[in-house]
């Protein structure tokens, strides 16, 4: 009843805002039913491998432009003004540089039948590997959904008046019941309506900007304050990030054929750098308007400057959907997981689809739950943040390693552990600093180093063991 009625009294919104949110909501519910009509096992564990074109760029994207990358991203524009549109272009660039990876892995898995990340360090260097990258994707995408739903469900309880529990409720249940519904299905069908919703008010907001009452955009974009140092980093983060991230090689899985696949990513580059165009304005509005603020509120504050009152029920719905769209990739990436990667690998029989779907099911609800109770428990995680991506970037050069050369599982093994060794010894330098999270916030390009570390490790221990030694690979 508290929720209830902090949702219908304590809010700053109209009636009209609020049965808009609410249509949303259903909306969103209604397509999860709708895609769990006359479902198979695998249209829940993989969209049945027909993904079509529209479907893989729009699905993409969404999940890419979730609550708390706009929340991160606005707070380094920010900080550090026009360089930051370098993460969109990074992005953007990996996308096409992934391109012939991914119809490589389109075509092994479409044999293999992979379904996770982990699905190709298990088949390519054996289940030591393919065990240690899913304990530390499982790290990276619980800290991810944390954060998403600490950020989103902050920018809704700033804007609407309702309380972080309240926020955080609704916007939990609404992707549970969709998923648990649906499955990957749902997360695709989802996705493709909370874009175009994303993709509408992001340009509508792009015109707010340029109104004559306002400062237009030319005198917002001012390029000599570009950082080239902080331009080239960013670019880098943008470009290593797709190749750790399991939710773009599940869309590869799941394409319909390769044509899909190639034009899907060159799509999903085009549509990343006018989505990040558009956080961008908003992000040097707050800059212009709001100086002094904590860069953590850019988004929101941005938010309130940019958009009138009477369409805030707009805003409102534009949060709603960036949350959704990654959350539920985010959930499902685990769920799907903890049943593959880790009970099917290792179960004493195969598991059929119908074993794997049911036990995916299961898992959804409990991510969303753990995923409440934290959210609900700890709301500052920059500094966990910044820590687990540090720990996801140890994976990628054994990832894009073992696409060119026999990669022994020792060489990967030790490459994880050395990159996970030296984001931890990072932490203990952190724990000795007056103000940890600071040190963090101001040193994110450390923990990032940590590819760096990984891939020299993995040099070295594969020169070393090259002569004689046998892949550790296992079909």
């Amino acid at each position: 009843m508290k929720l209830l009625d902090d949702l219908l009294q304590n809010t700053e919104l109209s009636i009209v805002d609020l049965s808009l949110l609410i249509i949303y909501a259903l909306v969103c519910v209604g397509i999860g039913l709708w895609s769990s009509r006359k479902q198979q096992d695998e249209d829940f564990l993989i969209a049945g491998r027909q993904l079509n074109l529209w479907g893989f760029v729009t699905s993409v994207v969404a999940s890419y432009i979730g609550g708390a990358a706009i929340v991160a991203y606005t707070a380094y524009v920010y900080n550090f003004g026009i360089s930051a549109i370098a993460v969109f272009v990074g992005t953007s660039a990996g996308f096409l540089l992934f391109i012939p990876y991914a119809l490589k892995l389109r075509q092994i898995s479409s044999e293999q039948q992979f379904i996770t990340l982990s699905d190709w360090f298990y088949y390519k260097l054996g289940k030591r590997v393919g065990l240690i990258s899913a304990i530390i994707l499982f790290v990276v995408y619980f800290g991810m959904l944390l954060n998403q739903f600490i950020a989103g469900s902050s920018i809704l309880a700033n804007i609407s008046g309702w309380s972080y529990e309240t926020s955080l409720f609704f916007s939990s249940l609404i992707i549970t019941i969709y998923l648990v519904a649906g499955g990957f299905k749902s997360v695709i069908k989802t996705d493709i309506f909370q874009y175009i919703v994303l993709f509408v008010l992001f340009i509508f907001l792009g015109f707010i900007l340029t109104d004559e009452e306002k400062m237009t955009a030319v005198e917002l974009f001012d390029l000599s304050k570009m950082n080239f140092g902080m331009t080239v980093a960013f670019i880098a983060f943008g470009v290593f990030i797709i190749f750790q991230s399991a939710e773009y090689w599940q869309r590869v899985y799941a394409a319909k054929n390769s044509r899909v696949v190639k034009n899907g990513f060159i799509g999903a580059a085009i549509l990343t750098v006018i989505t990040g165009f558009a956080i961008t304005l908003i992000g040097l509005s707050a800059h212009h308007h709001l100086p002094g603020i904590e860069a953590k509120d850019a988004f929101a504050e941005g938010l309130r400057i940019l958009m009138p009152t009477k369409f805030i029920g707009a805003g409102l719905i534009l949060i709603f959907a960036a949350i959704m769209s990654s959350a539920d990739t985010q959930i499902f990436v685990l769920a799907s997981s903890v049943s593959i990667d880790f009970l099917g690998k290792f179960s004493r029989k195969k598991l059929s689809s119908h074993q794997l779907m049911r036990r995916t099911k299961i898992f959804i609800i409990v991510f969303a739950l753990l995923g409440f109770g934290f959210a609900y428990s700890f709301r500052d995680l920059v500094a966990v943040i910044v820590f687990i991506t540090g720990i996801g970037f140890t994976i990628i050069p054994a990832a894009v390693a073992s696409f060119y050369n026999k990669v022994t599982g020792r060489a990967a093994t030790a490459s994880f552990i050395a990159g996970i060794a030296y984001v931890f010894s990072l932490l203990v330098v952190a724990t000795f600093q007056e103000e940890p999270v600071n040190f963090f916030k101001n040193n994110a390009d450390l923990a990032i180093l940590s590819i760096v570390v990984s891939a020299i490790v993995l040099i070295i221990f594969q020169v070393s063991w090259l002569s004689g030694v046998t892949p550790d690979r296992q079909s």
